[in-house]
Parts: structure tokens; sequence; C-alpha cells
């Protein structure tokens, strides 16, 4: 058979899985010879390509940031479990001291007015804009948002406050969380980056709130 026989051709240009592409002239092959010239190129081609895409991913994912761990037990915010005690009692009572206009206490007196145990010795606050650098600014710890399951999302309503909780923990570790919700929850954080026992709370009548200081 010729070698430009047009059916053995279709025959070869099948088996190689391809479509006879123009030479470089914009002529198209016809024939077995320039066909087995153009293969080797083509393929050439194909592998120094896959070898470009294969470097070009892997300088992607180096470049990536690794996501923040959390080196203790994940806690949940939403968790019903109260080990120190019933939060709506601890709301309940900074809301009454609102009502009586408490013109000062301590936060150890509050929850001890509210029934909880003293098995704590920091709370800090963490709302939707938390950073993992906030987070462990105010924890004094290498806590990050990683280790809390359940975080505050953001209110559909701009004109809202969007909920946020009040952690108690307790050497470092989280015990149990408070949420508060509402335009102007009782408790006030005032400038304080984190409370302890010791954080004096004073009646803001201007804002009806207890006011840490």
């Amino acid at each position: 058979m010729d070698d430009d026989d047009p059916v053995r051709l279709r025959r070869i240009n099948l088996q190689n899985g391809g479509v006879l592409t123009p030479l470089s002239h914009g002529t198209i092959p016809t024939n077995r010879k320039e066909i087995e010239v153009r293969l080797p190129i083509a393929l050439l081609g194909a592998v120094a390509m896959s070898m470009t895409l294969a470097l070009t991913g892997c300088r992607a994912n180096d470049s990536e940031p690794s996501a923040a761990t959390c080196p203790s037990q994940v806690f949940d915010l939403q968790s019903t479990e109260t080990p120190l005690g019933p939060p709506k009692e601890l709301i309940r009572v900074f809301n009454q001291a609102v009502d009586q206009q408490v013109p000062v206490t301590t936060l150890a007196e509050m929850t001890s007015s509210a029934g909880w145990s003293s098995n704590w010795d920091r709370v800090i606050f963490i709302a939707s804009a938390m950073t993992d650098a906030h987070l462990k600014r105010e924890s004094g710890t290498d806590l990050t948002l990683a280790c809390f399951d359940g975080l505050p999302g953001r209110s559909s309503n701009s004109d809202l406050v969007s909920p946020h909780a009040t952690v108690f923990l307790s050497d470092g570790k989280p015990v149990q969380a408070v949420w508060w919700s509402g335009q102007n929850p009782s408790l006030d954080f005032g400038g304080q980056s984190f409370l302890t026992p010791e954080t004096v709370f004073r009646y803001n009548p201007n804002r009806r709130v207890m006011e840490a200081e």
C-alpha cells in the first residue's frame, strides 16, 4: 500500500489519538513520514506543559499559609454543660444590678450571688470580629479561634449588636461560656481586655450597664 494512501493515513491518525494539524508552512501532513516526524514533537510539548503545571502547583501550595491549630482540646461555645453555674442566673444578677443601680461591686460577688462556683480565674470576650491575635492577648494563653466551635456570627441586621460570649477560663482552659444578646447587655467590659474575680464593676447611668473598670 502506498504511503500516501488516505485510508491508511486515517488509521494511523486514529491510533495515535490525535488530529492531523498543519505543518509550519500551513499544510496538513499527508504521508506516514510527515506524521512520524510530527508525533514525537507533539508528545514532547505535552510532557513539557505537564511539568510546568506541576511545578506551578507546587509553588502555589508552598506559598499558602497554614491554618491555625488548637494546642488543646476544642471547646464548644454552644455547650449546655454548666460546671460553674446556670448562665441565666448570672445574666439575671447583672440585669438586677442595673435595675437597682448598684453603685459598685466585683465580678466575684456577682458570680457568688448567681450561685456560681469559684473555679475560674479569668473571663474573656469572644465576638464575631475576634482574631487569633486578640484571643491570645486577652486570654494570656496560646488559645486560637480553632480551639472553639460555635463561634459568634455577624447579625444580618447592621443596626443590631451581634451576640457575643463571655468565656470563663481556669488555668488558661475554657470552662464555661455565657451568651449575651440584645442592644445593651448588662455586663460591659468597658476598656478591659479581660476580667478577673477582683474586677470592679460600677453602674453607668448613661448607658444603663454594669461597666468594668
